[in-house]
């Protein structure tokens, strides 16, 4: 489904009432208020449904959707991925970035050799890695001050020259 952004991903039912536990992508930036609509995609299926609720529960979320009512229609949404079209977002705190805005970005060095786009970003412990691909050639690239120069919204990543191992 094109046009929306995965915000996080329904984990398991909390409760008996329809909660949902949901892993949270934005970090507690985006915060629904009742009525807004949010698209479920799940693996051969999409549904859209309407928040009645949605607070915090230490790093996750837990989301009670109009008409998910009990235990087992929660259970029907396990791992589905929660979506919201991009411009409904807030922008990120200074220096950060969601990953939609990061994949398919051509990644160069400094100095303008260029070495690939970023096709894939995974946490790696106390940082993310972005993995970029030019042919067949792939490149682990530790999202991190160090090794990143510059991030230009919508353009570019320039990266800090560094040897392969």
């Amino acid at each position: 489904m094109g046009g929306t952004v995965t915000i996080g991903v329904l984990r398991r039912p909390h409760g008996l009432n329809g909660e949902i536990v949901l892993t949270d992508f934005t970090a507690g930036t985006f915060v629904p208020g009742p009525g807004t609509e949010i698209t479920l995609l799940g693996p051969s299926a999409h549904q859209n449904v309407v928040v009645e609720r949605w607070r915090r529960h230490g790093e996750d979320v837990l989301a009670k959707f109009a008409g998910v009512d009990g235990r087992e229609e929660a259970e029907a949404f396990r791992e589905w991925r929660a979506a919201v079209p991009p411009e409904v977002l807030p922008p990120p705190p200074q220096g950060a970035f969601f990953e939609f805005e990061l994949l398919g970005l051509p990644v160069e060095t400094s100095a303008g050799e260029p070495l690939g786009e970023v096709v894939e970003i995974y946490a790696a412990g106390s940082h993310d890695v972005l993995v970029v691909r030019d042919g067949g050639l792939t490149r682990e690239v530790p999202f991190v001050q160090a090794h990143v120069a510059e991030v230009r919204r919508g353009g570019k990543i320039v990266i800090n020259p560094y040897r392969e191992e």
